[in-house]
């Protein structure tokens, strides 16, 4: 995939908020839809909706995260010069087999979102590594039959809207500020329409136009927020090897053109979420929400603080954290601190966040010490082996006789003394069939901390600030 588009999870949303009068003291709330959600409706040829069975969600989450890996990966270098004419005519696709729309790479959650004038309902993939944000779009179409729109398969008409503006390809704001969203460099006069060609990880590519157009989102109290001039891509090139079950993507990454950096610095608040756990019933909610998570300005109980790494990188777009060590049952394990520094001349090294990510995956030096801990106290049970199938954990057993008090207690530990202890089901994870809950990077690839070992913490991102508070909470 070209370089922002990734990940990286999962979850964090973004706007350019222009708010009513009447609206400056509400938040705005996102329900988060997990891709295995009964709310996605039936697409019999991907992995949206609910899986078959227990192992059979396990295995496909582990499979995304795969792809997801690989995305990551390649965007955690400086991007290169923009795409040129030839480049972007001649696609260099990955054949790999095309499974469902967060097997892009791009994450686990959706939200719903209107767009244009009139507002038009849309399902967005939440991606939190990505720059990019996109829609499934026909644009002044004269022969549209053979799509037709339907709940499963909806377009944006940017020349039905009444507040869509084009961005021309000679403005500095496609030459400039738009390199990170894969801008192309070709531009056959002034007033052409800003391009971008995009790749994902697992070799869908998105081409299409950049322009500007409102957002609308209900908030608390039955408010409605306007967000003028979001910048969305019209994607009306979608190439991959099966049909594209999402309307768009919405990208959340760390940069001054994303959708969550121009929220949040014009509303000067915080961006939060809560994810619950991934077993929990349909009824149970996820929320991604812009503004304070407490309206009576009060800290919550037990909120640690820790660094936000922003700004050290000016191409990255991920969520770095200032990871110095891991330890288990008190004890902190030998691992080399080069890590948990990122070096940007190589790539490897450091941690990031990612609610895009299931498992959490570790460098090898990490994950061969955590799990020669752990072995002592999963080589009692019954051990499930499945040869030649990547798409599973490396170490799972039967459940019989398992109980949460026989493992070892996890510590994430940070350079400024904060500490997170994520309860046990979030790191030995699944139903009949128990697995560690980590991937492992065969050398020093970035670590990162996956959406499950974050369940049941509200992490609130105050990016003004570069500051990451989290404590447990039920996301009630």
């Amino acid at each position: 995939m070209e370089r922002n588009m990734s990940l990286v999870f999962l979850v964090w949303l973004n706007a350019c908020f222009l708010f009513a009068a009447d609206a400056l003291q509400a938040d705005a709330k996102f329900k988060l839809i997990h891709r295995h959600s009964p709310e996605l409706g039936d697409h019999p040829n991907s992995t949206l909706g609910p899986p078959t069975s227990s192992w059979e969600r396990l295995r496909q989450l582990v499979h995304s995260d795969h792809v997801r890996s690989r995305t990551i990966q390649q965007t955690l270098g400086p991007p290169g010069r923009r795409i040129t004419e030839e480049s972007s005519s001649k696609p260099n696709l990955v054949e790999l087999s095309m499974r469902s729309a967060a097997d892009l790479g791009a994450g686990q959650y959706f939200i719903s979102m209107r767009i244009g004038t009139p507002p038009k309902k849309f399902l967005m993939l939440v991606d939190t590594g990505s720059v990019l944000t996109w829609i499934r779009c026909r644009n002044k179409c004269k022969d549209c039959s053979k799509e037709k729109e339907s709940p499963n398969m909806r377009f944006y008409h940017p020349d039905e809207s009444r507040t869509f503006r084009p961005i021309s390809c000679s403005s500095s704001f496609c030459t400039y500020d738009l390199i990170p969203s894969n801008t192309v460099e070709v531009c056959p006069k002034p007033d052409a329409p800003c391009r971008y060609d995009a790749q994902y990880g697992d070799g869908t590519r998105v081409v299409g136009t950049m322009g500007n157009d409102t957002v609308t989102i209900r908030m608390r109290g039955n408010h409605k927020l306007k967000l003028q001039n979001i910048t969305i891509g019209c994607s009306e090139d979608i190439i991959s090897n099966m049909e594209q079950p999402l309307d768009g993507l919405l990208g959340l990454g760390v940069e001054r053109q994303s959708f969550a950096v121009k929220a949040l610095k014009q509303t000067k608040k915080t961006l939060s979420y809560c994810l619950v756990d991934y077993l929990s019933p349909s009824n149970v909610v996820s929320y991604l929400v812009f503004g304070g998570v407490d309206n009576q300005g009060h800290q919550l109980p037990n909120m640690q603080v820790t660094d936000l790494l922003l700004g050290h990188w000016s191409w990255s777009t991920h969520y770095h954290l200032n990871v110095s060590g891991i330890s288990v049952d008190g004890k902190m394990l030998d691992i080399p601190s080069n890590v948990w520094l990122y070096d940007p001349s190589t790539r490897y090294g450091g941690v990031i966040l990612d609610t895009g990510s299931s498992l959490t995956a570790l460098a090898a030096p990490a994950y061969d010490k955590l799990i020669e801990v752990f072995l002592p106290s999963i080589t009692k049970f019954k051990k499930k082996i499945y040869e030649g199938n990547s798409d599973v954990p490396e170490h799972c057993f039967d459940s019989a006789g398992y109980k949460e008090t026989l493992m070892p207690k996890l510590a994430i530990h940070f350079s400024n003394g904060a500490k997170f202890e994520p309860p046990v089901k979030n790191y030995v994870i699944g139903e009949d069939i128990k697995c560690l809950g980590f991937r492992r990077f065969d050398g020093l690839e970035t670590s990162i901390i996956g959406n499950i070992l974050q369940q049941n913490f509200l992490w609130e991102f105050d990016l003004a600030n570069e500051k990451l508070k989290f404590t447990p909470s039920t996301c009630v």
